[in-house]
């Protein structure tokens, strides 16, 4: 019976997501660019913080967008510097600024990202207007407990149909704390 209780008690929680994550995200390496500038008038993303990061961002818009995509890959990177890829994720843009994908990670990050943000909750996004991220910080507790030690790079690109608006790249690894 000790033994059950045991069991419930340590792995209970864990499953629940109440267990604290005994590392860090570091992100080394921040960047986005404008891939044309027909779409984006402007476009600036700063790393404030590499150990339980903090970024900001700023865009302004040429014009309204009523429809966008956003493709996400994330890649491990390995000690001879090869990618193994661990998730290549297509969204609608529209949906997602709607909260639809709420009941996943990616849902988890944007709930938070609204609370520091000035993004629309839907489409049209509209041109002009000055969109800020502001002081938004990664953390460890909104992920998962027992993620491997590893360099990671995540690549963003946000689409408008097929057409490459803009790229956002993000360099870290988890370092646990020991």
């Amino acid at each position: 019976m000790f033994i059950r209780f045991s069991f419930l008690a340590i792995f209970l929680p864990l499953q629940l997501g109440f267990a604290k994550s005994n590392y860090d995200i570091v992100i080394s390496n921040l960047g986005c660019d404008i891939a044309t500038k027909k779409y984006v008038n402007e476009l600036d993303c700063q790393l404030l913080r590499k150990r339980i990061p903090m970024v900001s961002a700023r865009f302004i818009l040429n014009q309204t967008i009523d429809y966008f995509d956003i493709h996400a890959t994330f890649d491990l990177l390995k000690k001879d510097k090869s990618r193994l890829n661990v998730a290549d994720i297509k969204m609608d843009g529209c949906k997602y600024l709607g909260s639809m994908y709420q009941n996943n990670i990616i849902g988890k990050l944007f709930r938070r990202l609204k609370t520091v943000s000035n993004l629309p909750g839907n489409c049209p996004v509209l041109k002009g207007k000055l969109f800020e991220i502001r002081n938004y910080t990664f953390k460890s507790d909104e992920f998962p407990p027992g993620v491997p030690q590893a360099k990671w790079q995540v690549r963003i690109k946000l689409l408008k149909r097929s057409e490459l608006v803009a790229n956002v790249s993000i360099e870290g690894s988890v370092v646990y704390n020991t």
